[in-house]
């Protein structure tokens, strides 16, 4: 008799437990509050919702157009038009319609699921190595006279620091102190010449390096690492 009554008990507490998820939702369930821009859905879970499905990407785009996005609020107004600067608009060369792969909400204390960072990975192939496709190209003098792949110097994982460490192969001093295209022709910046500003002939160079037993003359910066004297001779790795 006491065992049914304990299981009428435990029973009667899930009902209760049960009856207040699905009527007050937000206070049993919710991590935190909503973001500012989704205050007005606060006790509007199912919004964003599903029972027992969770949030899923569709519910995110009946509000969240995928080629608006960055560019008009969800109401369609042009945000460009707001006086805020338009992002550049790239959710529609994603892979998959996965919202949550990159965004949370309930950025409250109590949050649970940090936002995730955005990998490249999540892009279509076509549209990874075209870094200016969403990215707005840095407007300082050494960026305004290149125009190649950026991933040349960059990796996709962070702007900074760049891969390539100028000073350790060359040292940009004296009149040495030019565009990155003096040197790097065609915007080719994984190859370099000394031959558009030096007098020097390739058959002199090399007639001249012969004597010393130097065969790479391709590769000046191997024993010239400026135009110091003192800092002539093989640089150590």
């Amino acid at each position: 008799m006491n065992a049914r009554w304990l299981w009428a008990a435990v029973a009667v507490v899930l009902l209760g437990v049960l009856a207040l998820v699905l009527l007050r939702p937000e206070p049993m369930l919710s991590p935190g509050p909503l973001q500012a821009a989704h205050a007005d859905l606060t006790g509007d879970c199912f919004a964003c919702h599903q029972p027992f499905r969770g949030s899923r990407a569709e519910r995110c785009i009946t509000c969240h157009q995928v080629d608006r996005i960055g560019r008009y609020t969800t109401s369609g107004a042009p945000i460009a038009a707001s006086g805020t600067e338009p992002k550049v608009p790239f959710h529609q060369h994603l892979l998959a319609q996965n919202c949550m792969a990159c965004h949370a909400e309930h950025q409250g204390r109590a949050m649970q699921h940090p936002a995730a960072h955005f990998s490249h990975t999540l892009l279509e192939p076509g549209i990874r190595g075209d870094c200016l496709a969403c990215h707005r190209k840095p407007q300082d003098s050494l960026h305004a006279t290149i125009a190649g792949d950026c991933q040349q110097c960059h990796s996709q994982e962070q702007w900074r620091p760049a891969q390539f460490e100028h000073a350790r192969f060359f040292l940009l001093e004296g009149v040495h102190r030019t565009s990155c295209a003096t040197c790097h022709t065609g915007q080719d910046f994984k190859q370099y010449t000394c031959f558009g500003c030096h007098e020097h002939s390739p058959a002199r160079i090399r007639a001249e390096h012969d004597e010393e037993g130097i065969t790479d003359i391709d590769n000046c910066v191997e024993c010239h690492r400026s135009a110091d004297d003192e800092h002539h001779g093989r640089r150590d790795d």
